[in-house]
Order: structure tokens, then sequence, then C-alpha cells
């Protein structure tokens, strides 16, 4: 459905989902493998005499160059390697935040890699917002069509880091259908969060204590979060057996608990070890998402954007 926009407001693109998409990615993909590197180097620095040169800046230029791209050129295949381009200036400079939260510039600040977690959800959730607010119009649809046909002769090929981008992502995307559409996988990946959920809630009262279960170093804020997410999942319980798809509901509601509450004080408490966390609740996510969307009444399929959905 087109919604009704004044022909005078300004015209959005049609493909703005897909750029922030690949600037989000890119700037996370960035951080992480920023970090690596430093990691793996044992930290060196850029320096002339007194003068230290840090890659927040090289974040800040790159973020520029973008800028100019867009300014000069009208072709959609800058705009993709402009939001490239744009996703790694933007995490070279954010890796930097500790550095300008702390009086003694502390790039080891603690609390950094849960900060960057929120931000970057608070991201996500901007720009999915920003995105369905208001549907695209036949107008806005018309105008991209145009540009993108009077453009087309002379589009710039992309470049091999995009080519390369959208080839990873449409195999992966490929390989976590195929995954999906084997037969119980999804019932089988639900029942085992349910578990495990159950399992954590009798761990929080005592009643159990599995060597196993990672409660030793958690902060009680994580606590919280999973004692809430286990509620959710009871809840879930509760109602199965009248209505399987309201159980689902609750089963994602309990995970949105995990990625939105108890993971931020994981990564606080366990920096960027607490990945391996947050990309199993993702796949939970995903599972119960697809389940109560496609499963069993339709075939399972790819959605074309993140943000878009």
């Amino acid at each position: 459905m087109f919604s009704s926009r004044k022909g005078n407001l300004p015209v959005r693109d049609t493909d703005t989902g897909n750029l922030l998409e690949l600037l989000m990615v890119m700037a996370v993909v960035t951080i992480l493998i920023n970090r690596a590197f430093l990691s793996m180097t044992h930290y060196p620095k850029i320096a002339f005499g007194s003068l230290h040169i840090a890659h927040m800046l090289w974040g800040g230029l790159l973020m520029l160059a973008a800028l100019v791209m867009l300014f000069r050129f009208w072709n959609p295949s800058i705009r993709l390697l402009a939001a490239f381009i744009s996703g790694v200036g933007f995490g070279l400079f954010i890796d930097e935040l500790g550095k300008f939260i702390t009086e003694d510039n502390d790039y080891f600040f603690k609390p950094t890699i849960a900060i960057l977690y929120i931000l970057f959800v608070a991201l996500f959730l901007i720009f999915r917002h920003l995105i369905n607010k208001l549907p695209i119009t036949e107008r806005e649809i018309s105008v991209n069509r145009s540009i993108r046909e009077m453009i087309g002769s002379s589009t710039i090929p992309e470049s091999r880091y995009l080519r390369s981008y959208y080839f990873i992502r449409r195999i992966a995307f490929t390989a976590m259908n195929r995954f999906l559409s084997i037969p119980r996988v999804i019932p089988t990946i639900m029942l085992l969060f349910v578990f495990t959920s159950l399992l954590q809630f009798a761990t929080i009262f005592g009643l159990v204590s599995p060597n196993w279960v990672p409660f030793n170093n958690v902060s009680g804020l994580s606590i919280v979060g999973a004692f809430f997410s286990s509620i959710f999942v009871l809840i879930g319980l509760l109602c199965f057996q009248s209505s399987r798809i309201t159980a689902a509901h609750w089963f994602k509601r309990a995970v949105l608990i995990n990625i939105f509450v108890t993971h931020i004080f994981l990564f606080y408490q366990s920096q960027l070890t607490a990945l391996w966390g947050l990309a199993i609740t993702l796949l939970v996510y995903v599972c119960i998402s697809y389940y109560i969307s496609y499963y069993p009444d339709s075939g399972l399929q790819v959605k074309k954007s993140t943000f878009t959905e």
C-alpha cells in the first residue's frame, strides 16, 4: 500500500534499507577486525615523535570521502560504495569511544563494548523505524526508476569489495534458509531454548547447579534479565496447548529480553567473548520469527533486507 505524501516533499531512495544495512554491517565487521588485528599485533601505534595518529582519524577521513562521493555522483553503484566506505569509517571512528569518555583516554575501558552494543542496537531500531514509518509512494518509486534508467548505461561497476559482500551475504542467507528448511530443525532449536531457559530459571533459585551453566562470573543485572526471560518462557508454555503461535510470541519476547537486556551486561562483563552467546540468541530469534511467519503454513523465505522487513 502506498502512502499519500505531498508531492513537494523530498524524494526518498527506494534502496535506503540496503544502504543502511551495508553501513551497519561494515561498521560492526570493521570494529571486530580492527580489535582482532590490534590484539594480534600487540596494539602498535602510528607515531611521529610526540604525535600519535589514532585510527579514529582514518575513520573520519573515510566518512568524509563517502560524503564527497555522494555530493559528486548520482550513480546508485556509487551510493552503495559510499555506504560501504562510510560503514568502515564509522567502525574505525566509534571503536575509539573509550578514549573519549574516560579522563585518562583509556581505549581498554571495560564498558566500551557494552556501550557499543547498546549504540548499534539503538541505531538498528532507529533505522528500522525510519524505513517503516511511511511506505514509499508511487511518485517516489517512479522517480527512482527514472533516475536508474537514465543513469544505467553510465553506472560505474561495483567494486570487488561490494561484490564480495553481496556474494557472502547471498551465501549466508541461502545457507540459513536451507538449514531452517530441514524438517524439525526449527522446533528442535525452540525446544532447546525452552529447556535451557527452564534450567536457567532453576539455577537462579538454586534448585539445580550444573557446572556448565555460566553463572559464576555474571553480573546481577544479567541474572535479572535472564529471570524475566525465563518467566516469559513459562508463560509461553502455559499458552502452548491452547495456541502454539501465542506461545511462540512469548518465546520471542523472552529472546528479545536476552538481546536488549541480558546481553548488554554480558558484553560489559565478558567483552567480545559474549559474541558467541549473542550469535546463538540471534539464531533462536530467527527460528522463532520464521515459525511465527511461515511455519508450517508455507515454505520458508529469505528476507531481502534487514531494515525493510
